[in-house]
């Protein structure tokens, strides 16, 4: 079995909790639980927290390639909008070579650009070289468990998500198979 290149662990904010960024950067187990590692208990807060707001997945992405950590911790928002943020950055990379978003709810930019035969992912200033090959399918592929366990814990109806990671993944065979084509 091979190692996933690129891994996430979306975590759900404890209620309450953030009084101090310093200290929930160096402790995020006192603030945040795993919805992948602790599903009812991420589930229960953000029904919770549905029932007062129309947002429930405050928390943390934590999003890595081949091991290296690409959000630092002291980025922190509604889970599902940083998903469609990155969804929206990888749709306009396929088409054009080159994407900024901005992070929800920050002036922090998050761009995918091409460099010569490989990728540029930058969070703010912090920029690391990708294989656009992996990259691409294995933030789908995360996107894609994401949402899926959005739909099948909360309830809430994601298959629209979930056509357009579809869409995009298609987007992206298509044009890594014409571009093989091309070369040979």
């Amino acid at each position: 079995m091979t190692e996933q290149v690129v891994q996430s662990e979306p975590y759900i904010l404890v209620p309450h909790t953030v009084t101090h960024l310093d200290d929930f950067v160096a402790h995020p187990e006192n603030y945040l639980v795993s919805m992948f590692q602790e599903p009812e208990r991420a589930a229960g807060i953000w029904q919770d927290r549905l029932n007062r707001n129309p947002y429930g997945s405050e928390g943390f992405l934590s999003l890595s390639y081949h091991g290296i950590e690409l959000m630092p911790g002291e980025l922190w928002d509604e889970v599902t909008g940083i998903w469609f943020e990155l969804l929206e950055l990888v749709e306009e990379y396929l088409q054009t070579g080159s994407a900024e978003r901005l992070f929800p709810g920050q002036p922090v930019p998050l761009r995918l650009e091409l460099k010569g035969r490989s990728t540029l992912f930058t969070v703010n200033a912090q920029k690391h070289r990708v294989d656009p090959s992996d990259f691409i399918l294995g933030i789908l592929d995360e996107a894609h468990r994401y949402f899926t366990w959005v739909q099948d814990n909360i309830g809430t109806g994601e298959g629209q998500a979930l056509q357009a990671i579809d869409s995009l993944r298609t987007s992206f065979l298509n044009r890594h198979i014409l571009t093989r084509k091309s070369r040979a």
